[in-house]
């Protein structure tokens, strides 16, 4: 998708520490330029070329905002006079008349090349120490299987191309997923919605087929349209569908619409469903992380009153709770880490089944 690739272009690929610490310096030079309405366009000139964070670099730049461009501005006169003269001088209007207008010029001039000196050297500084590793964002490959997964959206409603390409770019369970060894063979995927997940894994080359089931008939149409050939998928409640057998099963974002008594009963059909020495995946909502979890569960809960997603309860099981259960039917089970180290309202477990 040409949005898509321009949208990267601009980004200018994986965030490493000394992109974003380049990005931040230049956007901080270009804003202690007395330049105004000139700053986008010269970070584009800048960032572009250089591979930088188009975004990070014009946010940075906007330190020339009305509530700090008059003390920069003045700040930037003061030191290219003292850079010029070898002293600060005085505010006053004698001094205005004696400076005149080309005298200032000069000062601002000088003092704004000085001035963004200084605060992309501090600015780079400290966002070297803020980003203490690379960040992980989608290489190449990865970049690949979310435009080929977009493209077989292309004939689905607009809202549905939209929703898909939000959570292909946004959403970091996509990175996990892809970055899970060894591949994931046939697919299950309960409550599959619009089958973008599976797409993607299949389209990264770690899934060689699915099946998705799914209670909502809208969805599973836009679903099915997209899959084509490389996979199925089928009206069903999740509640009563008999599950396939599969190599992984995906339960993602599922539970949490379930009472308790029907969330044990469908875990248990899942790890039925999973091959020997095969993986189940479990997303759910943590309840426990604060304003994250309280954000996330209203944003569910506006789902469902919406109608954007089905369900009639919004019913959280927490990781214990969860891994204990898998434990018990024979499942060993790990959470993965968030892949940018951050803390999410969300959890993903890996469970695994012995081969034997």
């Amino acid at each position: 998708m040409k949005w898509a690739r321009l949208w990267r272009r601009l980004r200018g690929g994986r965030l490493t520490r000394a992109r974003a610490a380049g990005s931040v310096a230049a956007g901080l030079f270009i804003g202690a330029l007395p330049l105004f309405g000139l700053h986008f366009p010269l970070c584009v000139a800048v960032a572009v070329p250089l591979s930088l964070d188009l975004m990070i670099a014009y946010l940075a730049a906007n330190i020339s905002n009305p509530l700090f461009a008059p003390f920069l501005i003045a700040g930037e006169i003061q030191l290219g006079a003292l850079l010029l003269e070898g002293h600060f001088i005085p505010f006053s209007v004698e001094q205005a008349r004696a400076t005149g207008v080309g005298g200032f010029v000069a000062q601002a001039a000088v003092g704004s090349v000085a001035m963004g000196g200084l605060l992309a050297a501090i600015g780079a500084g400290l966002t070297s120490l803020i980003v203490r590793r690379d960040a992980a964002l989608p290489g190449p490959s990865i970049d690949d299987a979310v435009d080929k997964t977009l493209a077989r959206y292309a004939r689905a409603p607009r809202r549905d191309r939209f929703y898909v390409a939000a959570k292909l770019h946004s959403d970091p369970m996509f990175r996990q997923l892809a970055a899970l060894e060894p591949p994931f063979g046939e697919l299950l995927d309960v409550a599959t919605g619009r089958a973008q997940l599976p797409l993607f894994l299949v389209e990264s080359g770690k899934a060689s087929g699915f099946t998705g089931l799914d209670w909502d008939e809208r969805k599973v149409r836009v679903a099915a349209d997209a899959a084509g050939e490389c996979g199925r998928v089928r009206t069903e409640d999740v509640n009563t569908a008999e599950l396939p057998a599969a190599d992984t099963v995906l339960l993602i974002d599922v539970l949490h619409y379930l009472e308790r008594d029907a969330q044990l009963g469908l875990l248990q059909r899942a790890t039925s469903a999973v091959r020997p020495g095969g993986r189940l995946l479990v997303r759910e909502l943590d309840p426990t992380r604060g304003l994250r979890s309280k954000l996330a569960i209203w944003a569910e809960r506006r789902a469902i009153g919406t109608s954007m997603n089905r369900g009639t309860t919004l019913e959280l099981i927490g990781t214990d709770e969860l891994c204990e259960a898998l434990s018990s039917l024979g499942f060993t089970s790990r959470v993965l880490p968030h892949p940018d180290g951050k803390l999410s309202p969300n959890y993903l477990v890996v469970a695994e089944r012995s081969a034997e």
